[in-house]
């Protein structure tokens, strides 16, 4: 009767700390609550928990849970170890009655011992059998330990799998830039080479939800800059035949170089779209990828050129003119910023991009990956403003395409 109301009273102790760490798994805020009550037979118990991740939910009430089995334990384990200690001090009573028998003179001493052996032997039967009432008890809680236990590791689980599937289908802003360098992949006109670059670019977006219930997928779109350099570099140029100058004249134009170095900045305004695989997810690292498209407007763009000079050999006169701009003779420093017109704004973007995101706080990310650009559609080609005479086309005629890896770092921001 005893082990039934035990058994009874352990079990509504149970359900009644479930139910306690069901509301607290229910929690959505991160403040820290808590919540108390008392069993059946009398013992208070204390939940603390956070209205957060269920994680947190869990372990506070994993470790109530733990605390009450195994206060249960050692309060049975305690009740044994005093039953035995008292089958031992029986037994070493036993010990003296015997001997006391052995040395007894008379009837009246010989009965009077053997009724304190018989009432000894009757204590050492019944402390046997609490002992084994005792260790049936802990067998049975030992069970309901290792019940409780699963029952946890289940609850844990699928409240993991919620707050991975809530998190995941939340919202989210961020803010990226990226560097990378430009690589052209064609040879430029006439005798200029190929100077590495860095593009810049800097974007805001917003990611919408899951979109489908068990596929993390989203779409991310945003609004960005870009600064996009081209840089070349000449040598030596030698200009064959001769030309005219505006009085009709025939020369040979003459080039003095110095590493001539030119430089086409053009700046974009843009559009990123794109699919992403992987979500930020609060608690742990995850991993992305996406693929998209960015429409880009031109806004402007600028070309400089570093310092060279132009003669002109007038091979019937014998003489080398120079410094007369009239004739399109001149010394230029490097110090020229001309504005060129490119013949179409509009460019496209394809680029993919994967990479991390890791948790700072239950609401903040840092991401971290590499990208890689290639323009679909591009400007062709641009116009200079104010050209000078005899410069050889270089960045001005490029319409050979270009790839341009990234790296790309970021912050996440999700909105709950």
């Amino acid at each position: 009767m005893n082990n039934n109301n035990k058994n009874n009273n352990t079990m509504k102790k149970t359900l009644f700390i479930t139910a306690f760490m069901a509301i607290a798994v229910c929690g959505q805020s991160q403040q820290l609550l808590t919540v108390s009550g008392k069993t059946e037979d009398g013992k208070r118990i204390k939940v603390e928990y956070y209205k957060g991740t269920s994680q947190d939910r869990i372990k506070s009430v994993n470790y109530e849970l733990v605390d009450e089995l195994k206060n249960e334990n050692k309060r049975q384990q305690n009740s044994i170890n005093d039953l035995q200690y008292q089958l031992n001090k029986a037994n070493k009573r036993i010990d003296a009655l015997n001997a006391q028998l052995e040395n007894a003179g008379n009837d009246d001493q010989l009965s009077n011992l053997n009724t304190q052996v018989n009432v000894k032997q009757d204590e050492i039967s019944n402390l046997n059998r609490q002992l084994g009432e005792k260790d049936a008890q802990l067998e049975i809680l030992s069970a309901e330990n290792e019940r409780l236990k699963a029952q946890l590791d289940s609850i844990k689980a699928v409240n993991l799998r919620i707050s991975q599937a809530r998190s995941a289908k939340t919202p989210a802003v961020g803010v990226e830039g990226s560097l990378g360098g430009v690589v052209m992949m064609g040879n430029l006109n006439n005798s200029w080479e190929k100077v590495f670059s860095l593009n810049k670019q800097l974007a805001v977006y917003y990611g919408t939800g899951r979109l489908m219930e068990n596929f993390p997928l989203s779409v991310e779109v945003g609004l960005g800059f870009r600064n996009l350099p081209m840089s070349a570099k000449i040598h030596k140029y030698t200009y064959s035949g001769t030309t005219q100058d505006v009085d009709g004249d025939e020369f040979t134009p003459v080039y003095v170089f110095d590493n001539c170095t030119e430089k086409l900045s053009v700046n974009c305004i843009e559009v990123p779209i794109r699919l992403c695989y992987g979500q930020p997810i609060a608690h742990k690292v995850s991993f992305y990828a996406k693929l998209g498209a960015t429409p880009s407007f031109i806004l402007n763009a600028h070309l400089t050129n570093g310092a060279y000079t132009i003669k002109g050999n007038y091979p019937d006169w014998g003489v080398t003119l120079e410094e007369i701009e009239e004739l399109g003779f001149f010394n230029n420093s490097g110090d020229g910023d001309r504005k060129v017109t490119p013949e179409r704004r509009f460019n496209l973007w394809a680029n993919a991009a994967v990479g991390a995101y890791v948790p700072l706080s239950s609401s903040l990310l840092f991401n971290v990956g590499a990208k890689v650009d290639y323009p679909i559609l591009s400007a062709k080609r641009y116009n200079v403003d104010d050209d000078h005479l005899f410069l050889p086309n270089g960045l001005t005629e490029y319409n050979n395409g270009m790839l341009i890896p990234s790296l790309q770092a970021g912050l996440v921001y999700k909105l709950d």
